[in-house]
């Protein structure tokens, strides 16, 4: 499994439908891209305006430039809601419930609900992903290695762990009023103690807490599997799969599925890396990497086949435009726990002081490494640079290419560092990243 933090422009956005700092099967989950690309416009919106488009939970909403925006066809995103104390993150909404958003923070993360009754926020001292709403305006949302349920009208949020010990939870859906689906990712293992290796789709009854496994896909070897966005569609849940080799060098396999009362099948392979955002009407909404600017576009289904883009920004995956604020100081410390791994536990890798470093590649051959080193280190003449592969810096680089690594020191921020060497060396911005080598 690779630990690198981004690693592709294609790979980059592959890490956005993710949960938390790591990797998933060899692909990233964290991005560092310094701004918001320019050809993605946002229009100021009103207070009055944004607040009633949020309360309502109508249209479309995505997150961009660390923003809440209004994604339309007919008209440039309109910025909603954004925020200096954290990095705004996975937005569900619903018309007449209202809208729900993470604000990811450095340690405990809030949950911001905005309805027709006034905003509420909801702290949780664990890393918070993945919003969702049921028709009838009950809310989940996952905690890590359990999952948060408020009902309408509730008094409290009844809280449901994992039905695997050490398990990771994400992406919740209401099957039903009493039902809740979520993807629970299989915890790490000895020989693989970091990364996603598989996942799958588990349901649990609100009544008993009883849990029944919906999916059942299997990894084995460096094969790896797992379900991503998974979305209520009529009467079925319509999801992502992705798979993949971690000694591969090309990208996953991305599939769509569905899952109803007759289990769950393939509907299509897809033919490129996308995932879901959400329905207009009949049509799915999907999210699609743009590695030419490294960020993600709003695309909906057109009626004839393929695709029309109608924005920018991240719906229910990770903004590619940020940092999670629990790495930003590269601090383990921060992280909130996900789980319990006892066989870990005397492996050392908790409270670790992870060591990161800016990359530029990938290259063919060492040479052309070489010469970008080269200059990496005219314009940091008092730092390590070195031409690494898979073999010297296996969590850094794919196999069978080139990269020029500048280790960066330990305590580094990164989001400023990647920043900064862009505006050093602008010649390399669109395939510098940052890495844990």
């Amino acid at each position: 499994m690779v630990m690198k933090l981004v690693i592709g422009a294609v790979a980059v956005v592959s890490a956005a439908a993710g949960v938390v700092s790591g990797t998933v099967g060899g692909v990233p989950v964290t991005s560092v891209k310094a701004a918001p690309s320019a050809d993605c416009p946002l229009v100021e919106a009103s207070a009055r305006g944004a607040s009633r488009t949020l309360a309502s939970g109508g249209g479309l909403v995505a997150v961009a430039g660390g923003r809440l925006v209004s994604v339309s066809p007919a008209r440039p995103a309109r910025a909603l809601v954004g925020t200096t104390q954290g990095v705004v993150r996975h937005v569900a909404a619903r018309a007449g419930a209202g809208t729900a958003y993470v604000v990811d923070r450095r340690g405990d993360d809030e949950l911001v609900v905005v309805s027709a009754d006034g905003t509420r926020r909801f702290q949780e001292s664990a890393e918070v992903t993945h919003p969702a709403w049921s028709p009838r305006g009950d809310l989940a949302w996952a905690t890590g290695d359990a999952l948060a349920v408020l009902g309408v009208g509730a008094g409290r949020i009844e809280r449901l762990g994992s039905p695997i010990d050490g398990a990771t939870m994400f992406s919740p859906v209401f099957l039903s009023a009493g039902r809740v689906a979520a993807v629970v990712s299989a915890p790490p293992t000895a020989p693989v103690h970091e990364g996603e290796r598989l996942g799958n789709l588990w349901s649990v009854d609100l009544d008993d807490g009883r849990w029944r496994r919906e999916t059942t896909f299997r990894a084995s070897g460096d094969r790896w599997v797992t379900v991503r966005t998974p979305i209520r569609r009529g009467g079925s849940v319509t999801f992502i799969k992705v798979i993949g080799r971690a000694s591969a060098s090309g990208s996953p396999r991305f599939e769509l599925w569905r899952l109803d009362d007759g289990g769950a099948r393939r509907v299509a392979r897809l033919p490129q890396e996308r995932y879901l955002a959400g329905t207009r009407g009949a049509r799915l909404l999907w999210n699609v990497p743009d590695p030419a600017t490294g960020r993600l576009d709003v695309a909906i289904e057109r009626a004839g086949g393929g695709l029309r883009t109608i924005g920018c920004g991240a719906v229910i995956v990770d903004p590619v435009d940020a940092v999670d604020p629990d790495r930003a100081a590269r601090r383990g410390e921060h992280v909130p726990p996900r789980g319990t791994w006892p066989s870990l536990e005397t492996r050392g890798h908790e409270g670790r002081a992870e060591e990161i470093a800016v990359i530029v590649g990938d290259f063919a051959t060492a040479d052309e490494a070489s010469s970008v080193a080269e200059a990496m280190r005219a314009a940091y003449p008092a730092s390590q640079v070195e031409v690494v592969d898979s073999t010297t810096s296996p969590f850094a680089i794919r196999p069978g290419v080139f990269g020029a690594l500048l280790h960066l020191p330990g305590d580094a921020d990164a989001t400023a560092e990647i920043a900064r060497f862009r505006d050093l060396l602008p010649q390399y911005a669109p395939n510098s990243w940052v890495v844990t080598p």
